[in-house]
């Protein structure tokens, strides 16, 4: 891959950095390489510019969470805003998925030019603080190859060792054109490894708490790493790993954690900061996707109202689990503007006046979740130490549906099932759907924008996943190969 995922020499950085998120650093313009990691503010800039990397709105701070729903059943593009990109019909030099591919690659670039600056430099800051920012960056260069290789290849068990084609993943630092950055692609196994291992490296070097509470929910720290530690195990099928890490959490290992009372505590301004957050992007009034990119823009009616709730996911015989009276129905908002007749909205990002809606990566939630599936396939019949967990999740939101018990279950599978349900319902419209019909190898089914059209997505065909940007294969000569079918 030409890199083209570009050497930032980290002005641009500097110049990006949220003020949000270090408010205390001014970022620095026209400096020369030699001083941008001079002292420990620019340095600290420069692992504020990596997380910047991620808050694009081609990425999580927009874009990717609103493309793993896309792609998933549970959302119709109500205005053709996606044309095929919401239909598996896409062309090599599809453009969504090209800007997506480039934002995650430029979140890595940022990284990788953090970590070898701070490495070159010894002595700016204590050799503490050093790791504990590397170990930043590669937090950072972690969750982006994460995403960037659940959209852009199979799944990892689509074959048995996983040696099917991922993406590059990038941990040197590369000037604009470098020849040493046109990188081919590592298996998928070889990218899942070397996420573990920055994970599992970040995890020993990451605080539990960054210097305040909103800086501990936007930046990397044990819990963080933790968390994501979870899901990429349960991804791959380690099911021993992904429990012991998230009962890790659980335990409270990694600092407390609890589920807020209501389920719509965790959304919307004021909320972003509760014991049930472990990892958001932030936004603010004055840093935030703009209107054709933010959370609440596509999401909520009377912002752009691209994305409506299908029937797919609010009726009781395609989605058996979501009871009439769930107290999370209270997140699906009716239509109110008669141009919108029939349509149904989430209320999960409603601040469509600032675009703010910070962007729900990582939830305790999900974590009890993880933990509950992972169990509940580990044990030889129906787990209780996974239905406890499962019921954390479900009863805060349960009204008049009976509350899980052993006796519940006929096989574990059936309880396999109703955890898989759950994290439907819990996780909805958080970036999760798409990625979870994957890793199951699941076949299913989409209603297009006509709410009739039904489209058919199915499992481990050549459009399933996304084309590798042509361009970017174009750059490399023949070194990054494109998927199959496009």
């Amino acid at each position: 891959m030409k890199v083209f995922i570009y050497y930032l020499l980290l002005v641009s950085a500097l110049l990006s950095a949220c003020t949000k998120k270090v408010q205390d650093i001014t970022p620095i313009d026209r400096i020369t390489p030699d001083l941008v990691f001079s002292t420990p503010a620019r340095m600290e800039a420069a692992v504020v510019g990596a997380y910047d990397g991620l808050q694009s709105a081609e990425f999580l701070s927009g874009r990717t969470l609103i493309y793993a729903d896309l792609l998933g059943d549970d959302v119709i593009d109500k205005n053709n805003f996606f044309a095929d990109f919401a239909r598996f019909n896409m062309l090599a030099n599809n453009g969504l998925a090209a800007n997506m591919w480039s934002a995650g690659y430029n979140a890595i670039a940022r990284a990788n030019r953090a970590k070898v600056g701070i490495e070159a430099n010894p002595g700016i800051v204590s050799p503490a603080k050093a790791k504990e920012f590397i170990a930043e960056t590669k937090f950072v260069r972690a969750i982006a190859h994460f995403y960037l290789v659940n959209f852009y290849a199979q799944g990892y068990t689509f074959t048995a060792d996983a040696s099917h084609p991922g993406i590059p993943y990038v941990t040197s630092s590369f000037t604009t054109n470098d020849p040493a950055g046109n990188v081919p692609r590592a298996t998928v196994k070889q990218v899942y490894d070397n996420i573990l291992l920055d994970l599992n490296d970040a995890l020993t070097d990451l605080p539990l708490a960054q210097a305040n509470l909103s800086l501990t929910k936007t930046r990397g720290t044990k819990a963080a790493a933790a968390a994501l530690l979870s899901r990429v195990y349960l991804y791959k099928e380690d099911w021993t790993n992904a429990k012991t890490i998230a009962g890790r959490i659980i335990s409270g290992e990694f600092g407390t954690f609890t589920l807020n009372a209501s389920p719509n505590g965790v959304f919307g301004p004021g909320k972003y900061t509760t014991a049930e957050t472990i990892f958001s992007i932030p936004n603010s009034a004055n840093d935030n996707p703009n209107t054709n990119n933010a959370l609440p823009q596509h999401y909520y009616e009377t912002g752009r109202g691209d994305l409506t709730v299908s029937q797919l996911f609010l009726n009781a015989s395609t989605d058996p689990y979501f009871a009439a009276d769930d107290k999370r129905r209270t997140l699906i908002l009716a239509n109110t503007m008669p141009s919108n007749s029939g349509n149904f909205y989430t209320a999960k990002y409603p601040d469509v006046a600032t675009r703010a809606d910070w962007a729900p990566v990582i939830r305790y939630a999900e974590v009890l979740l993880n933990y509950a599936e992972a169990g509940a396939r580990l044990a030889a019949g129906v787990d209780a130490d996974a239905i406890s967990k499962l019921n954390m999740v479900r009863d805060r939101s349960r009204v008049s549906a009976p509350q899980y018990t052993v006796a519940s279950f006929v096989t574990k599978q059936d309880l396999i099932n109703a955890i898989l349900a759950e994290r439907r319902i819990e996780l909805a419209f958080e970036g999760h759907r798409y990625f979870d019909l994957k890793r199951t190898k699941s076949s299913y089914t989409r209603i297009d924008s006509d709410r009739t059209t039904v489209i058919t997505a199915t499992y481990g065909t050549d459009k399933y996943i996304l084309p590798i940007p042509q361009a970017e294969v174009d750059k490399s000569l023949g070194i990054l190969k494109q998927n199959p079918g496009y």
